[in-house]
């Protein structure tokens, strides 16, 4: 439930949640547009690839949006303004499929086509390369070099994920996905998205609910030590290396490094102490990485380095960077993280603590 509260009275009010279509928005026209404008609607950071995609081979099927996480794994995303009708998850398991047989610079190009046809502009493949290379930059265990055609070589995942957003779900689709996730390991969101009239304004409430939070913290360890026992070579998550070789503990505070603040003349706040430091959670999803001291809420640490940007000196969101180099670790000689991840730095009797 949402509730406004007024200002001068206090009185609290309980806000009627509406329908897409009652409010006149549109599937194609709203919802997708605000997932391609910030991608974080749907509770996570993703590099937009392409909406309306449809570069498959003997077939004409469009899938609404394809994005990249952090990790180098496709998401799948399919949209449904109200409830999702009973083909929502076999629509996105097709398109998965097609997905799966992309090659990392297929999607750089298909990036590039994308955004140029968008923005009426024209980046050069070199700049697309950087692009992904600073966006994946901040989870892959290794620096991610830019090949002569100036794509970026990174490793992708053939195992696409799918992200279902709609304004609510029936048992003809919580019943598949759910077993799907649980026999078969599939991974499937379903993110309910809300709106809200007030006061002219439409306020719009998004939350995962299968799987809950704490089932995909489990599924993540699990997945983590399949595909260490199956792929040992492949390129693994920051925070996993770190965690594992003691160099983070959960319940470690690290500092903002000094050499990443912007010049205190351009602040547009005064923040307090607890404004860059953050304590490692020592959970490895997402977006819960570590808790930002000054508000107490949890993010990854792009998510976090981004925040403190925005606020600070109102930094885009969606300008990228890798936020393992904007956070040092006081018990390494204040080295940043992505510093400590690179050089295989181990300390295994932290682990201990």
């Amino acid at each position: 439930m949402i509730f406004s509260v007024d200002t001068d009275t206090k009185k609290l009010d309980q806000l009627q949640g509406q329908s897409f279509s009652d409010l006149g928005l549109l599937e194609r026209q709203d919802l997708q547009e605000w997932v391609i404008q910030e991608p974080r609607i749907l509770g996570e950071e993703l590099l937009i690839i392409a909406s309306e995609y449809q570069n498959f081979e003997q077939t004409h099927d469009r899938l609404d949006v394809l994005a990249l996480d952090t990790t180098g794994q496709l998401v799948v995303i399919e949209l449904k303004r109200d409830r999702a009708d009973d083909t929502t998850d076999l629509q996105a398991i097709k398109y998965a499929s097609y997905c799966a047989t992309l090659t990392a610079e297929d999607i750089q190009r298909d990036y590039r086509q994308f955004w140029n046809t968008r923005r009426e502009d024209d980046r050069s493949p070199e700049q697309v390369g950087e692009r992904f290379a600073s966006f994946l930059g901040d989870s892959i265990d290794a620096d991610i070099e830019i090949t002569s055609e100036g794509w970026a070589d990174f490793d992708l995942d053939d195992k696409p994920r799918i992200i279902l957003l709609a304004g609510s779900f029936g048992i003809e689709i919580t019943a598949p996905v759910t077993w799907l996730i649980e026999e078969y390991g599939m991974e499937i969101a379903c993110v309910r998205i809300e709106a809200y009239r007030d006061d002219g304004r439409i306020l719009l409430n998004s939350q995962q609910v299968i799987p809950v939070p704490e089932a995909e913290e489990y599924m993540a360890r699990r997945r983590e030590k399949q595909e260490r026992q199956q792929q040992g070579e492949r390129r693994r998550a920051a925070i996993h290396v770190l965690l594992e070789n003691g160099v983070l503990v959960p319940g470690d505070i690290v500092a903002f490094c000094s050499g990443q603040k912007p010049p205190a003349e351009e602040w547009q706040i005064d923040p307090p102490a607890e404004f860059w430091q953050a304590r490692i959670t020592g959970q490895t999803g997402r977006s819960n990485n570590v808790e930002w001291l000054h508000t107490g809420e949890e993010y990854s640490f792009t998510g976090v380095s981004k925040e403190i940007l925005h606020r600070l000196v109102d930094r885009p969101y969606e300008k990228a960077l890798n936020g393992y180099k904007y956070w040092c670790h006081p018990e390494f000689e204040s080295r940043t993280l992505s510093d400590l991840r690179n050089s295989g730095e181990s300390a295994p009797e932290r682990k201990k603590l």
